[in-house]
Parts: C-alpha cells; structure tokens; sequence
C-alpha cells in the first residue's frame, strides 16, 4: 500500500503537474471520446465513478454529455488539485478513497460506468488485477468499466526528415523514468495495459472491446511537452531522494530531448479497453 501511494504523490501538488494533467487529457481525447462510444450513457439516472479524479478534469467534462439526471462520483485519495465543490457542476461529487483498500458497503453495485485512466504508476508490480477486482465490485449488473492507458508497447521514436541521424535520449528517459532510477521494474516496459482485455475475462466482465490510437503528428510536440514535464517532476520528487546523482542525470536527458524538440518525439497509443459486467 505504501509503494503504491508514494507513486501516485510523485506527480502531484505543483501548478506544472496540474497544468501538464489537463492538456495530457485534452491531448488524450483528441479526435476521439470521452467515454467509449460502445457504452450506453443516454438512459436517465446515469451512476458513473471515477477512480483516480486528478483535477477532476474528465468529471467535468464529461458532465456536459450526460443527460442532466445523470450523478457522478469521483474517488482519490487526495482531492487537493480539484475545484471546490461550489464550482463542480451540480451533479459531480468528490469523494476520498483508495481504491486498493476494501470498498465501503454502501458503494458496492452501484454504478453504470466505472471510468479508470492514465493509473500506470499506481500500479504495484504491474498487476492491475487487485484494482480490477475492486472496479468490478462497483458495478451493478449491466454496467461498465473503461480503462485507458499509453500503450507503451507501440512506442516509436519519430524523426523529421532532415534529422534522421539526431541521437535519440527519448528511449533512456523513458527506462529511467520506467524504472525510477532502476529502483523498480519497468512499468514502461511491461505490457500488463494491452493484455487488459483477457484480466478483464478473468474477472467475468464481457462485451469487451479495444480502441487504440496512435497521436497525430500535428500533436506529438505537445505530447511531448507533457512527457518531459512529468519527468522532470519526478526527478526532482523521487530521483533527488536517492542521493545517487539519478535526478541531474534525468534532468541531463530532458535538457537534450528539449534541445531536440523539433527533431524528434515519439509516438504511442491511447489505448482504452472496456467491458461489461453480466445481468446474471
């Protein structure tokens, strides 16, 4: 529990990490969704949650879709990065919770949709079943879990034509931030997000489907911008505290990728898996 909360504070708390968290969603949602088109989200007295609310961006987005019955809880645990409550719409809530903690009573089947996303550091041991069987509980029969994640397994570095033979310090970023110095596995490595689907099978949850979409090239600079940002939030939160030199050697590797910025990018896949829980 302890590891999984240290991850999740590594990005959290400066004006940066609130900014970069809001244009990586919007950047997310480009010429795509909110939430997955396969799931049903006209019926009225819609119950949706949100595990992981960050500044609460995709509550509120998301608000202006819903028919207006609709209710939307969203569950972290720490709040300090949302809007206050009287600047919520009217139908959104925020609520503390872990979701690795056993679930209160009064939460178990009661939503539609169950909305997770962008949670790869939360993830202990890049084993996202402890979390699935905890989402899984939250849903009434019939509802809905969506889970997006980057899908590292299609990185690519991306060079501009003139630029083929600019050096690539992109990839040895990614493993030192994967690996937080080489304290940890990799989680950029692993490919627990592409095998989703069959954890989902394994937790009974059907009507499963797979959106994946690389970023357009107009966007990769952007999606860049927010990488090396969150990179270097945690240099300075997680790498520092080793006192080994990791954090100015990370720093180092984001000042060259920074040099290099209308050179080279890389691209991944927003990668969103959904599925049902059975009536029966």
């Amino acid at each position: 529990m302890q590891i999984y909360i240290i991850c999740k504070f590594l990005l959290y708390g400066s004006i940066n990490e609130r900014t970069r968290l809001n244009l990586q969603y919007f950047l997310w949602k480009d010429g795509g969704f909110s939430l997955h088109p396969s799931i049903p989200a006209s019926a009225e007295n819609l119950r949706v949650a949100e595990i992981g609310v960050g500044t609460g961006i995709w509550l509120v987005d998301l608000a202006r879709y819903l028919p207006a019955s609709a209710h939307i809880d969203g569950f972290d645990i720490d709040l300090t990065q949302t809007s206050p409550k009287e600047w919520l719409p009217s139908n959104v809530s925020l609520h503390q919770l872990d979701c690795l903690a056993p679930l209160p009573e009064h939460l178990l089947e009661q939503y539609d949709i169950v909305h997770i996303q962008l949670f790869h550091l939360a993830v202990h041991n890049n084993d996202p079943a402890p979390i699935i069987k905890n989402l899984v509980k939250l849903l009434k029969p019939g509802g809905w879990i969506s889970w997006g994640e980057m899908d590292y397994s299609s990185w690519k570095i991306m060079r501009t034509e003139d630029e083929k033979e600019v050096e690539d310090n992109l990839t040895p970023l990614l493993e030192m931030i994967g690996t937080l110095g080489g304290s940890r596995p990799n989680w950029t490595a692993d490919d627990w997000p592409i095998r989703l689907p069959k954890f989902f099978e394994e937790y009974g949850l059907t009507n499963i489907a797979t959106n994946n979409r690389p970023f357009p090239l107009e966007l990769l600079l952007f999606q860049l911008d927010t990488a090396w940002m969150a990179s270097e939030e945690v240099s300075y939160k997680a790498l520092d505290r080793m006192g080994n030199g990791s954090g100015d050697r990370c720093r180092g590797l984001i000042s060259k990728v920074h040099q290099n910025r209308q050179k080279l990018a890389y691209n991944v896949g927003r990668l969103t898996i959904v599925g049902q829980r059975p009536f029966n």
